[in-house]
Formats: C-alpha cells, structure tokens, sequence
C-alpha cells in the first residue's frame, strides 16, 4: 500500500462506504452529486492511476486504488439532502439547501469576525454585515462546498460553523505570515500567533503526501511555527 492510498483510506470514504452509512444507495448518492445537493467527492482515481484532487488538479501515477473518495464528514450533507429531497423537485431543493448553507455560514463568519480574525469586506466596524462582501463570501463557500473543496482541506467539513472557523483562521494567518517583522514581533505577540496555529492545526486536514508540500497546512503551520520559533514540529501527515 502506497502512502497515497494509506492516506485516502485513513481519512476517506468510497461511494459505496458513504452510501451505506447514509442507508441510500450509491446511485441515489451519484445523483445528488450530480445535481450539486452534496459535496462531490475530493479525490477520484481512475483506472490508470491518474488522482483527480478537488483542490490541486491533476497528479499522475499516484499508486492509489481506483475510485471516488468522499469524507465520512459528508454524511451530514446528504442525510440533510435526502431530507430535503423528499418531497420537493431536485432544482427546488437545491435552491433550498442552498440558501440554508449560506444563511448559517454568514452566521457563522459574523462570529468569526469577532472571535478570530476581522472580515473588513463582510462586516463593518461594529460587527453589521454589508450585504455585497457577505453575498459573496457565501456564494464562493457554496461552490467551494459542492465541488469537494472543504472536504479536502476541512477536518471537519460536517458544518458551516467548523468550515468558516478553518477558513477564517487561515485567511488570518495568511495576513500574518506576510509580516516580513514577524520574526521581530514580541513575545506576547507571538504566544497570540503560536494559539492561532494551533487551532488552524486541528481545523485542517492533514493533506495527502501528494498536496502536503503546496498545502496551506505546509505554510501556515509547519513554516510558520518555524518562523517564529515555536517549540515542537508539526507532523505534516498525522492530523496534529
């Protein structure tokens, strides 16, 4: 067994594996990818060993068995889904899981915004939302959700809350490794940042061996603990 396939097996679920633990079948799960009412699956291997990752593209020969990956996290979204289906058309219920999503996920980056991290194009100077950022945020979250995205990079991808959590303390993070003073900064300062990445460490996936080394978990924990001399090393493939 490669690392690759360790890895996707570790974290991952097949079609048939999610189906059954959604008790649906992997037809009706297909369907509901098909139509963006679920999260597609983040990783797919084909017959010749081509691994199509939902966040980084295309690698070849990547020694995985064939097949759809899907993570166990999604299984909220499609009971959620099959709920919704039930008794509506597929169009109506998209539109109806749609507007769900957004709705909790601007609640949720309402919070973020004064728990973590300011969200200067979605909330004004006293927390209240301007409509355009906001609209806009959710829409990019959506597409991100159904495509797979956030099932790659998201521990925990089971709510809007745990993904707007990992996406703002990356969006912060990334503002603050672009410091060139970083390194200078005091050491209450630090102790604050070292806290940051450790709550980024455990709201993100691991990454495959494949993605580690393009990987925002690569730069915002690995070298940016380095950068600021914290103690202790982050193991790029163990969760931690």
């Amino acid at each position: 067994m490669t690392d690759l396939d360790a890895y996707l097996q570790r974290h991952y679920r097949s079609a048939e594996q999610l189906a059954a633990a959604c008790a649906t079948t992997p037809q009706t799960l297909a369907e509901l990818v098909r139509h963006r009412l679920v999260p597609a699956p983040s990783y797919s291997v084909c017959a010749q060993g081509r691994l199509h990752s939902a966040a980084f593209g295309e690698f070849a020969d990547c020694g995985a068995r064939p097949g759809d990956y899907f993570h166990p996290g999604n299984a909220a979204w499609v009971a959620l889904a099959l709920r919704v289906c039930d008794d509506r058309p597929m169009q109506a219920a998209q539109d109806e899981l749609q507007a769900r999503f957004r709705s909790g996920y601007a609640a949720a980056l309402r919070d973020c915004d004064r728990r973590i991290g300011r969200l200067r194009d979605a909330f004004d100077d006293n927390g209240e939302p301007i409509a355009a950022g906001l609209d806009a945020r959710t829409a990019e979250a959506w597409a991100a959700l159904v495509d797979g995205i956030y099932s790659l990079c998201v521990a925990d991808p089971s709510s809007e809350r745990a993904i707007a959590e990992k996406e703002v303390l990356q969006e912060t993070l990334t503002a603050l490794h672009a410091d060139p003073a970083a390194s200078t900064w005091p050491d209450q300062e630090k102790a604050r940042v070292r806290g940051l990445i450790d709550r980024y460490a455990d709201a993100a996936m691991p990454f495959s061996p494949l993605e580690y080394p393009r990987s925002s978990r690569k730069r915002l924990v690995e070298d940016f603990r380095a950068a600021l001399g914290a103690r202790g090393a982050d193991s790029p493939h163990d969760g931690g």
